[in-house]
């Protein structure tokens, strides 16, 4: 199985871009391409899934044991398989490695190119690039990609750190006039750049033009290899899940779909932004996060979407919400001397700082017993939002890893669990067959 990983030094060196590149130039070179990204981000995995057509896999070394990372792998795998790396190469918890690129890149045995920008740099460049690779002896770096250079300070680069460092240098990019802006949730979704997929031609273009792909490719087959022993999903029930999706409502992770799937539930899309009603006939609903605060004034009219979430809840359906979407089952969302009012499912309000609140991975431990857990279980999650809420909710106490500090979260009515935390549910089984088993002891009930 043929793999890469594109780590950096540090963040803002061009990993995404470059990723994008080599996807785009591989798709036109019609090989079977498959994308990965190292860690929680739901963003990256879009633009990935744009390019391709295809979906694409989140890896998380904290999330995922090793036998799920490599399930994950192997399952989605293509001849070749690039995974996006995240932050610097060694960048893990705390002041250490774990659950950062190279964990993931020494566990899955896979080589490493590093993306560099050079710019004010000359020799130092060689010496950074060295520093990476003799910091660990499984550093596994293979190979260096340069990014923002022009034709000939490539060259003069290549020549630096191939003399020094004995490392190849594969190619280049350059520092392109159009590119990706940023707001407070990181990169924009893939769906609000107009022009993306000229963007993507572009940059493909490019990599076909200054990348040696054939030689990443043969870089790629030195990979290690990798055997899958997940257990088998064994099916729980037969339900129907209602899955909220649109502009609003976007962060969902593909593979624990699939799991959902897989243990029985029929997932039904809907569009809150369109004012679509909870489809009839399921047996739960999941709100997954997104940027509702961009969209307040139109939930806020859509009485039919938010209706029907009150109907829901009053029938007791099972209803799990993350971050965006545990925000509009608050009573109201404040902007300025204006309150949003939204579903009205949890009593508070929340609203936008000028800065991250929570911020990063977590370690809940379940209070009492709920939709996701029995008491005293523990599930690993992660939090980016930049919102904060008076109710967050006190079902599970988390705490940072690696860390003493810690908070509550999440809030339990009934069959109800929402908060700001992030699940993957395929990372963390229990949670996914309790949700499912709850829309199955629903669906009995009401027949």
């Amino acid at each position: 199985m043929s793999r890469f990983m594109l780590a950096a030094m540090n963040s803002n060196s061009g990993k995404t871009t470059m990723t994008m590149a080599l996807l785009a130039a591989y798709k036109k070179m019609q090989v079977d391409i498959r994308s990965f990204k190292t860690g929680p981000d739901y963003i990256d995995p879009m633009f990935h899934e744009k390019i391709l057509g295809l979906t694409s896999s989140n890896l998380d070394p904290y999330m995922m044991e090793d036998d799920l990372l490599i399930h994950l792998l192997t399952k989605n795998a293509g001849d070749l398989s690039i995974i996006e790396g995240v932050m610097g190469y060694y960048d893990g918890i705390s002041t250490g490695f774990s659950s950062s690129s190279y964990d993931l890149a020494r566990r899955t045995k896979t080589p490493v190119v590093l993306v560099a920008k050079p710019k004010g740099l000359a020799a130092t460049l060689a010496a950074l690039v060295q520093g990476v690779q003799n910091f660990r002896k499984d550093a596994n770096i293979q190979g260096v990609l340069l990014n923002g250079v022009s034709p000939m300070m490539a060259a003069y680069y290549k020549k630096i750190v191939e003399d020094n460092t004995g490392i190849r240098v594969y190619g280049y990019l350059p520092l392109f006039e159009e590119g990706l802006e940023s707001r407070h949730l990181g990169l924009i979704t893939a769906d609000e750049i107009e022009n993306l997929q000229d963007l993507v031609g572009t940059y493909g273009d490019q990599a076909l033009e200054s990348i040696d792909l054939e030689g990443l490719m043969a870089l790629g087959q030195g990979a290690g290899d990798l055997t899958d022993t997940y257990p088998e999903v064994k099916k729980i029930g037969q339900v129907r899940l209602a899955l909220a999706r649109d502009r609003a409502f976007s962060f969902y992770y593909n593979d624990a779909l699939d799991y959902l799937r897989d243990l029985g539930a029929d997932i039904v899309e809907f569009s809150p932004l369109a004012n679509q009603a909870v489809p009839q006939d399921v047996q739960g609903v999941y709100l997954g996060g997104g940027y509702p605060e961009l969209y307040m004034e139109d939930l806020e009219k859509n009485q039919v979407f938010l209706e029907s979430l009150r109907d829901c809840h009053k029938k007791g359906m099972p209803i799990f919400a993350e971050c965006g979407g545990y925000m509009t089952l608050l009573e109201g969302f404040q902007e300025g001397d204006r309150t949003y009012q939204l579903a009205g499912l949890i009593p508070g309000t929340s609203q936008m700082t000028g800065k991250l609140q929570n911020f990063g991975y977590i370690d809940l431990v379940a209070q009492e017993d709920n939709l996701l857990a029995q008491k005293g279980d523990h599930i690993r999650a992660h939090e980016f939002h930049y919102s904060k809420s008076t109710n967050p909710g006190e079902v599970f106490q988390g705490k940072k890893p690696q860390s003493q500090r810690g908070w509550s979260a999440m809030v339990q009515d009934g069959n109800l669990c929402a908060g700001y935390p992030h699940i993957h549910l395929m990372a963390n089984p229990k949670a996914a067959h309790r949700f499912v088993e709850a829309m199955k002891k629903y669906k009995e009930m009401k027949q």
